[in-house]
């Protein structure tokens, strides 16, 4: 008895060792394996970390006197004398038709009338710049303004704008606030730069027009000599494709500076400044989407409408409408599109986002999950406004069809208008529509002609034919090299050292510079082989509520937009001379 409790003492102290040991080793072994992945973990996260979206940072570019700006935007006698000479523009209604001659062969036709008015007026309102710099019409309406740079070697730099104006319908004239061509000012008694001019073409693209001319003017009355070249191409058919302004200023330039010959183009933009999430962004437009103009016509039988068919042309062509709108394109978010950069810049300074939608947008490029829930943030807070510069556009514009009311119609035709999205082609997208319009054709027995070639054999129910007018693929994203990192120097040092310090009364205030795109098109379409360097970009802090009356009711801009573009366009002029 006394053996085996004298065993027993010696041995459970020999069990609870041996228990103690394995429970270090376990421990031990568990602090090893937790250890090993908080340390991969570490590595994943650095490792995600580096392939984050970094928005892209520029240095300052010095260039027009600050005081010389300051005086620009300023002074109320050269502001008010700039804003007489926009009113004078405006007066003077250069519509233009998607249907009209070619001014080359037909310059004696009424709706050019107004161009010729228009050329007279800057002429008089730009004395120095007609006098002293070589000024050329171009096929009768469009303007080529040259100054010839002291020094040959350098590449000249390239403004845009252009003459016309969208048509204003008559029937909406009662609609406006004041007439669409009166020019009409309401002054802002507490800042001058605050009032606004009313009228068609206030904004798109007068404002543009008499602040590069302008900017040149006060210029040539200082006695400034350019040593690279400075180049205003005005065209008179913007709002039509530019086939008889921009296409033909196109041929001139080619001819005179071969291809690539020009430094850098400056055209119409949109957004110019804007804040987001309590960030200030600059917007230049770095790329556009593609357009499409196409005709879908179709031809059937024709008859007594006392015994119809089930469907008449006019019903057919209906129905392929609502298939064609109830398909839209697909949201993407891509870094084929420069608006997207321009998204994760904003999420990358914003003050308020939350920090995992931040992380999504910084990640959205490698990771589809991140990428979809982006998206759907997007559209649900920026609605069609912002998913349409995601996506490609389809628009029912116009429809012909029938003639009598108790006779069947036998020719049904509509115009879409479709706006590319980057990541697509034109031939891609009207596959969409060639399959739906095949679809219908067998709903209906009908044959298919697409640009010439017979898709599906007509039949004696009729025939479906498609006639692109127009086609062109979007345009890709400027390069990110000297001329894109000069160009937003020159706008940063404008707004941190000239702008903000008197708008918003602080000491600093960032400005952040992210590309985005043209959802609709400019005359740079016809300007490709000029440059790659191409900046459609609208100085000022344009408001929702001005965008939002371009080519409808009540267009209007106000005098600080205005200003702006005579004080950045002065100030970029001088920012590409050499040193």
């Amino acid at each position: 008895m006394s053996l085996e409790k004298h065993g027993e003492k010696h041995c459970f102290p020999a069990k609870r060792r041996v228990v103690s040991v394995l429970t270090s080793l376990v421990s031990v072994t568990c602090l090893l394996f937790l250890f090993q992945n908080f340390c991969n973990h570490e590595q994943v996260a650095v490792l995600k970390e580096s392939q984050l979206f970094q928005c892209q940072t520029f240095d300052k570019v010095s260039g027009g006197s600050a005081d010389i700006l300051k005086y620009i935007l300023g002074n109320d006698s050269f502001i008010n004398g700039t804003i007489s000479k926009l009113q004078n523009a405006v007066r003077i209604p250069t519509e233009v038709a998607d249907e009209r001659p070619d001014p080359g062969t037909h310059p004696d036709a009424k709706e050019y009338l107004p161009f010729y008015k228009l050329h007279e007026q800057l002429k008089k309102d730009f004395p120095l710049v007609w006098s002293k710099l070589d000024v050329k019409t171009v096929n009768n309406l469009a303007l080529l303004i040259t100054w010839k740079g002291s020094n040959e070697s350098l590449k000249p730099l390239m403004f845009a704008a252009h003459l016309d104006v969208v048509p204003v319908e008559k029937k909406t004239w009662d609609d406006w606030k004041y007439p669409p061509f009166s020019a009409f000012i309401e002054y802002d008694s507490e800042n001058i730069l605050d009032s606004n001019v009313w009228g068609r073409g206030t904004f798109d693209d007068k404002n543009m027009l008499v602040g590069e001319l302008q900017a040149v003017e006060l210029l040539l009355s200082q006695g400034f000599q350019p040593e690279r070249g400075i180049i205003l191409a005005l065209g008179c058919d913007e709002e039509a494709s530019g086939q008889f302004g921009a296409a033909k200023i196109n041929e001139v330039l080619v001819e005179t500076y071969g291809d690539d010959g020009i430094y850098a183009i400056v055209d119409e933009g949109l957004n110019g400044i804007k804040k987001q999430d309590g960030v200030y962004i600059a917007s230049p437009g770095t790329a556009e989407k593609g357009f499409i103009n196409f005709w879908i016509h179709l031809n059937t039988p024709g008859g007594h409408s006392s015994v119809p068919p089930d469907h008449t042309s006019i019903g057919i062509i209906s129905s392929l409408v609502t298939k064609i709108e109830s398909k839209k394109f697909p949201l993407l978010f891509t870094e084929k599109n420069p608006v997207s950069e321009w998204y994760q810049c904003a999420a990358q300074y914003s003050e308020g986002m939350d920090k995992s939608l931040r992380y999504d947008f910084l990640n959205a490029m490698n990771d589809e999950d991140s990428n979809a829930r982006v998206i759907e943030y997007l559209f649900e807070t920026g609605g069609k406004k912002v998913g349409y510069l995601l996506r490609t556009s389809q628009a029912v514009d116009i429809i012909h069809g029938g003639f009598k009311s108790n006779a069947l119609p036998e020719t049904v035709s509509v115009l879409i208008n479709s706006r590319v999205a980057m990541e697509s082609s034109v031939n891609e997208t009207m596959q969409k529509f060639v399959d739906q319009i095949k679809e219908t054709c067998k709903e209906h027995g009908l044959g298919l002609q697409y640009e010439g070639t017979q898709l599906i054999d007509s039949s004696e129910n009729g025939e479906f034919s498609v006639e692109i007018s127009i086609g062109k693929d979007p345009v890709p994203s400027s390069p990110n090299n000297d001329a894109w990192k000069h160009f937003a120097g020159t706008v940063k040092s404008f707004y941190e050292d000239i702008v903000f310090p008197t708008k918003f009364e602080e000491e600093s205030t960032e400005l952040v510079i992210a590309p985005t795109i043209m959802s609709g098109n400019t005359d740079c379409l016809n300007y490709l082989s000029l440059t790659q360097n191409i900046y459609r970009f609208q100085p000022g802090f344009a408001s929702e509520d001005t965008l939002g009356t371009i080519h409808s009711v009540n267009e209007h801009v106000n005098f600080e937009t205005v200003m702006h573009t005579v004080a950045f366009v002065y100030h970029y002029i001088n920012a590409v001379q050499p040193a």
